[in-house]
């Protein structure tokens, strides 16, 4: 009995040891506005393993805006990594009707109600655009007044002023920043009856924002009104020389307006911390074989991924026949803010043997006798009844002998 008190004791100490180290980050109940903001601060940190890990209980939570949400993340990474910045003026292949508009960002005006040369720079840019696509609406955006003039409606003057004609030009003029212009702008585009799809115009430094912000707003608005997505379809943007780009930060702050939630931060954003690296498939190959294994990492917060595709393979020779060991090394970075990061080294070693390949030898079929020459061929019926009408009489003629002679 007293041995087997302690190996309960043991097993019960082991498991406690075994979940102190869990710490539970998604709690139930947790609310889809929650985990919204949750991932948006993940994204803005570089977190990729927690934006991973929070979408998964998204659609636990609600199937449709982990899709929804989902795809904002994909569109953002593409837009981070890939999105070409058309400069000066809108790209080649776009459509050249009434089904697309371009939509041109403001810029705060002068004290005295006029435009700064950013914003001048930018209409430029939307100028151009509009003469290489005559039949593309224009919309003009921005609600800030100074000395009774809105960033909207100084737009509007300055393009029929330059040409434009008054029927292309669509006017938003209530909203105060980035997150209200895409709001306020599908107020006017989803009610619209042709527009389907739009280019952004701004400043360069601020077309990854800007993007964002309408792909967002757009998905989320179609949902809600039932309709099909308007698309976005390129941009253009103003160069400015002094300033570039913006931060994740400042997206992430409007992307959790458009989102109507917050995010959370410091102790409130617990980040998952690799803890080990488990290594699984095959550990038998032939010679020429490519290693198929699957490396699955693991975390503080309990969640596990595929990490495949990420992990560094040492040792491992196809063409070298026998025993190996096979070295599996992880690294993840864990961000524990935007300016605050360390690297996280998980290893494995296990062993594969690799054989040579079986030698198949080919039989060789065996070859079909020669018929005799004189032999009756197969199918020839005519001869064959001849010769059995022949071998019948012979044998009659012999048995009629044998009785006469009897």
């Amino acid at each position: 009995m007293k041995k087997l008190g302690k190996a309960i004791l043991g097993l019960a100490l082991t498991l406690s040891m075994c979940f102190s180290v869990f710490v539970p980050v998604h709690g139930q109940g947790e609310t889809v506005d929650t985990l919204i903001g949750s991932l948006i601060g993940y994204y803005r940190d570089g977190a990729r393993t927690d934006v991973l890990r929070t979408l998964d209980t998204l659609k636990e939570v609600s199937k449709d805006d982990y899709d929804q949400w989902q795809s904002i993340i994909n569109y953002w990474d593409w837009i981070e990594n890939d999105m070409v910045e058309s400069i000066g003026v809108a790209p080649d292949g776009l459509p050249n009707d009434n089904t697309h508009a371009f939509v041109v960002l403001g810029f705060a005006l002068k004290s005295d109600g006029t435009m700064q040369p950013e914003l001048v720079g930018r209409l430029e840019t939307a100028l151009a655009s509009a003469q290489k696509y005559p039949n593309s609406y224009i919309l003009v955006t921005g609600g800030v007044k100074k000395n009774g003039w809105t960033e909207g409606d100084r737009m509007h003057d300055w393009l029929v002023e330059h040409g434009v004609a008054e029927s292309r030009i669509l006017v938003e003029n209530q909203s105060a920043n980035t997150a209200q212009n895409a709001e306020f702008s599908f107020d006017i585009l989803y009610n619209h009856p042709t527009i389907k799809s739009i280019s952004m115009i701004t400043s360069q430094y601020h077309l990854k924002r800007g993007t964002i912000l309408y792909y967002a707003e757009s998905l989320i608005r179609a949902h809600e009104l039932g309709k099909t997505p308007i698309k976005l379809n390129g941009n253009a943007g103003w160069y400015r020389e002094d300033k570039t780009s913006e931060t994740l930060t400042q997206k992430a702050s409007s992307l959790s307006q458009i989102a109507g939630v917050s995010i959370p931060y410091g102790d409130k954003l617990p980040k998952s911390k690799l803890t080990g690296i488990g290594i699984g498939g095959k550990d038998i190959y032939t010679v020429g074989d490519e290693l198929n294994i699957k490396v699955t990492s693991s975390y503080d917060t309990g969640y596990t991924r595929d990490v495949t595709d990420m992990a560094k393979i040492i040792g491992y020779d196809a063409n070298r026949v026998g025993k190996q060991n096979v070295v599996v090394v992880y690294t993840e970075t864990l961000h524990h803010s935007t300016s605050s990061s360390e690297d996280v080294t998980m290893t494995a070693e296990f062993e594969v043997e690799v054989k040579t390949a079986p030698v198949t030898v080919p039989v060789d079929p065996q070859p079909t006798p020669d018929k005799p020459v004189n032999s009756v061929k197969t199918g020839d019926n005519s001869s064959l009844g001849i010769m059995t009408m022949v071998a019948g009489l012979a044998v009659a003629g012999m048995v009629i002998t044998r009785r006469k002679e009897n």
